[in-house]
């Protein structure tokens, strides 16, 4: 996609296709989190046609199956991911907190987090390998 900043209304702007562009800011994950965060947003890294994020229970579910005697539940992958989302709304991502999403909230807080960690790159496609075994 190419943006044109408005400048002299004499002069058209010119394409500067060898100007850098600013990468995304990834986001950094410990290994927990960013194995409960695959499996909650499993559908969306599957590119599925109108992704939902799975229940915290799927997701404890399918996490078990992976890591059997870990102690995943339906809480802490609740927790974790809780975590997760108000550590970046404090770092200024948008659309994580109830009072912006406003009710009802059902599953807005999950899928704006996803979207925006997949959105800078900090989750990809190649994550799914972490629960491929599941």
């Amino acid at each position: 996609m190419e943006v044109f900043v408005t400048g002299p209304e004499a002069e058209r702007p010119v394409p500067r296709h060898a100007d850098v562009t600013r990468p995304p800011r990834v986001w950094t994950l410990g290994e927990h989190e960013k194995l409960a965060l695959v499996a909650l947003g499993r559908r969306y890294l599957l590119h599925e046609l109108r992704p939902q994020p799975l229940t915290w229970s799927q997701a404890a579910a399918l996490l078990a199956e992976l890591q059997p005697g870990a102690g995943w539940t339906d809480k802490r992958v609740e927790r974790t991911v809780t975590s997760v989302r108000m550590r970046l709304s404090r770092h200024g991502v948008p659309w994580l907190t109830r009072e912006e999403v406003g009710e009802p909230v059902g599953n807005a807080l999950n899928d704006h987090l996803i979207r925006a960690l997949m959105t800078s790159t900090t989750l990809v496609p190649m994550d799914l390998a972490l629960i491929e075994a599941a």
